[in-house]
Order: structure tokens, then sequence, then C-alpha cells
């Protein structure tokens, strides 16, 4: 079976145009909370936020995937099948802050700015063999958080981020409970 990093451009083209055409069909057919929630927000726009770099996280999609369990699912499912990389939750005997996570291809660290303790970089390290570069960072947090982050160009196989020390994505990067995606 064929995962995401395996297709060429052509067939992630053919894979969207067909989450775009089941949309479309969920939403013709719909005669409850299926295809759309109340506030009017669809499989379609999931996917375009999960794979366009552009879209935005707006006010609707988030309530939508806080109140919606069934767009949480296809959310995370589509993260999980357009992910370059993915780590799933921390050990459970992990304890505290995370600081570092370990995963197949990549290693994202968290180091506290020495310039200024009110900033934290974020640092991934990806494997030398990974020809792909990551555009988008996704995290998946408890109470219902999806958050994303672009990603600066790789410098020696190494993406650094500046961030305030109380970032959503430092909180959430610390969190035991937070599954990480890198697309």
């Amino acid at each position: 079976m064929a995962n995401w990093k395996s297709l060429n451009r052509g067939q992630k083209d053919a894979a969207g145009q067909v989450f775009d055409a089941l949309s479309t069909l969920d939403a013709l057919t719909a005669t409850d909370e299926t295809a759309t929630d109340a506030k009017g927000v669809g499989f379609s726009d999931l996917y375009s936020f999960a794979t366009d770099p552009v879209s935005v996280m707006d006010d609707a999609l988030r309530g939508a995937l806080n109140d919606n369990e069934r767009l949480r699912r296809d959310m995370d499912q589509i993260l999980e099948k357009t992910a370059l990389y993915h780590f799933p939750l921390v050990a459970a005997a992990s304890s505290g802050a995370v600081e570092e996570r370990d995963g197949e291809g990549f290693k994202i660290k968290l180091r506290q700015s020495r310039a200024e303790s009110s900033q934290t970089y974020v640092m991934i390290e990806l494997d030398e063999t990974n020809t792909s570069q990551p555009s988008t960072l996704f995290v998946r947090g408890s109470e219902h958080f999806y958050g994303k982050y672009p990603l600066p160009e790789a410098q020696g196989g190494v993406i650094q981020l500046l961030v305030e020390s109380s970032s959503d994505l430092v909180k959430a990067l610390r969190d035991v409970h937070t599954e990480v995606f890198i697309r």
C-alpha cells in the first residue's frame, strides 16, 4: 500500500481531486452533519487546511473541530495520510515537560534562547536520507487543539524556528499528549 511520501506530484494532485470529489458528493447527499457541521465546515475545508500551506484555521474551522468528533477524525486521518513525518504521543512513562522528541526520520529539540530567555528555539533535525523539503508543522494536542506552523527551509539538515516560550507551539511540543505531523 502506498503512503503519501511515496507518491509523485501527479499522484498527490489526483488524490486531492478525489478528496474534493468525495467531499462534494458528501455535501450533496448529506441529510445531517455527515458532510458539514452547523458552521458550514466540511471535508474540503479540512483537506485545504491540511495540505495548502497558505490556508489558515479560522474561527469556523476551529469551532467545528472542537464541536464535531467526525470532523476531528477526518482531520486526523488527513494529517496521518499526508504527513512526511509523524510523531505519535510521547511514551506514557515520560514525566514532566518534553524537551526532545525522537521519531523515524527526524528529531525535534526545544532549547531556550541564551540571548532572550522568553524565546525558545524549535529545532527539527532531518534524517540525511530524506530528500523531501517539509513546509509545515502540525500539532494535535489535547482539548481538540490543532496548530499549523510554516517551516523555513532546512539549513544543513536542520529547520530552526525562534518562537516565544509561552507560544501555543512550545506548549504543545512540550505536552506528552501532543502528536506532531510534518508535511
